[in-house]
């Protein structure tokens, strides 16, 4: 009987936990379920570091947005390019975990060659993702071939790029649509004074304008970073390329610095500084912004991205006042470009949906988004012919906001990268003193790169 008994409990107990599991779960257990599954999504989190400045700034707020739509944190830390670096290289290395990083182009061939960054391929063909609409050489600063000086010949793609600004020149049209001016300008050149389609007319601009008394004012020719340490570099490769040189032979990976071209385009630079502001050779970014602003020169070749301070009340005197047309051509105008993109490290966590945020702050209406926030020059060429970014006008006055845009749009038919190959930095290192030397007339131009061939060969070899 008890026998009996025991074996009756047993199966009275095991039925009430089958039917026990076999029940709806109550309301409290539902929220307990829910809650779980929210818990996986905030599980991901992103983390990302861009460049402090308007488009990192400008990522920032956007990446709240996202976290809103799509239940992903984006964190963005914004630090300076050295910065940057450092944190890529702790990052490959495994010892921090980020899945976004936000790169100085010339950065790309480099990582690259040491196997640092995710291919987008894959990702790109998952999600459907049409880089079409990119503006070619825009998103050429994100693709790497293997090949040493192939920018533009297509390969891998790497990255999506941000922002871009190719050089322009920048004009105080105030200044050459002054008919008392205009008139003095014909009188002793004989033609009509418009912006400056030839160096030579850019150099006899410059000249007539350096020294001149505007408005009470003593004003400059021009301005343009000619600072030891990367700006003079950067300058001066936009002559360079405007007059056919290049500054390697990526035939036979030799140093080409001492080319009659690129000594004509150097000289010719040199030669244009002597109608810059004193303590021109100390130019940063920063300077040749500052005194455009305020009305210093008559004209800059400059970034196009740092025009958007010119029209800011409470930077610039200069409000409204200056127009943009190409870079003057020696043999063509072929300015130089730079740019930010963003990529993913190979030791992402989360590199599928890394891909997923680049794509959406990079969609057609968030690079026109970036634009209006004030984050930099579009990448899309949609972008530029959007009628929103068109219309937007200049507060206080009726200039269009972004009527640089023409300019960019044609400077990126033809604007070519700085040399594209993995020890691009290092070379930058090694050329900018010679172009200080020269400058500063320490050396001959001639002297000056016959010597940074040579430093820059040892670099190759």
């Amino acid at each position: 009987m008890t026998k009996y008994f025991t074996l009756l409990m047993f199966i009275l107990v095991i039925s009430f936990i089958l039917i026990s599991c076999n029940q709806p779960l109550s309301k409290q257990e539902e929220a307990i379920e829910d809650n779980k599954e929210v818990e996986v999504k905030e599980q991901i989190s992103l983390n990302g570091v861009f460049l402090h400045t308007t488009w990192g700034e400008v990522t920032q707020k956007l990446a709240e947005e996202y976290e809103k739509e799509t239940g992903v944190s984006v964190n963005i830390e914004l630090v300076g390019r050295d910065m940057i670096f450092q944190k890529l290289a702790l990052s490959i290395a495994g010892n921090a975990s980020y899945d976004l990083f936000n790169v100085d182009y010339n950065w790309v061939p480099e990582l690259v060659s040491t196997n640092s960054l995710q291919p987008l391929k894959k990702y790109i063909e998952k999600n459907k993702v049409d880089t079409e609409g990119f503006l070619p050489r825009a998103l050429a600063l994100t693709q790497w071939n293997g090949v040493n000086g192939a920018y533009g010949d297509g390969g891998n793609i790497y990255g999506l790029p941000q922002t871009i600004h190719p050089h322009i020149l920048w004009y105080r049209s105030d200044l050459f649509e002054d008919e008392k001016l205009k008139s003095e300008f014909k009188a002793i050149y004989g033609y009509d004074l418009s912006p400056p389609k030839t160096m030579r007319q850019f150099r006899e601009m410059a000249g007539f304008f350096n020294g001149k008394i505007v408005n009470g004012k003593k004003i400059y020719g021009w301005a343009g970073q000619a600072s030891e340490g990367f700006g003079n570099v950067h300058t001066w490769l936009t002559f360079v390329y405007s007059n056919g040189g290049d500054v390697i032979d990526w035939n036979k990976m030799t140093s080409s610095l001492s080319t009659p071209e690129v000594i004509e385009a150097t000289k010719t630079w040199i030669d244009l500084l002597q109608f810059s502001p004193p303590g021109i050779n100390d130019y940063t970014l920063s300077e040749v912004s500052t005194d455009a602003a305020e009305g210093n020169v008559a004209m800059a070749i400059h970034w196009s991205w740092a025009a958007d301070k010119l029209d800011d009340h409470a930077y610039s005197n200069t409000v409204g006042q200056w127009e943009f047309a190409q870079t003057p051509a020696m043999k063509a105008s072929v300015p130089h470009l730079a740019g930010w993109s963003i990529v993913i490290p190979k030791t992402s966590k989360y590199p599928e949906e890394a891909f997923k945020f680049m794509v959406w702050l990079e969609s057609k209406q968030n690079d026109v988004r970036q634009a209006q926030m004030g984050g930099g020059d579009p990448v899309l060429l949609s972008s530029y012919l959007d009628p929103t970014l068109k219309q937007v006008e200049v507060a206080r006055t009726n200039v269009k906001k972004f009527r640089r845009y023409e300019a960019v749009n044609e400077a990126m038919k033809t604007a070519k990268a700085r040399p594209f190959f993995p020890q691009e930095e290092q070379w930058e290192s090694v050329v900018t003193g010679y172009l200080h030397d020269a400058q500063l007339g320490e050396m001959s131009v001639e002297e000056a790169l016959t010597k940074a061939d040579e430093a820059v060969n040892n670099l190759l070899r």
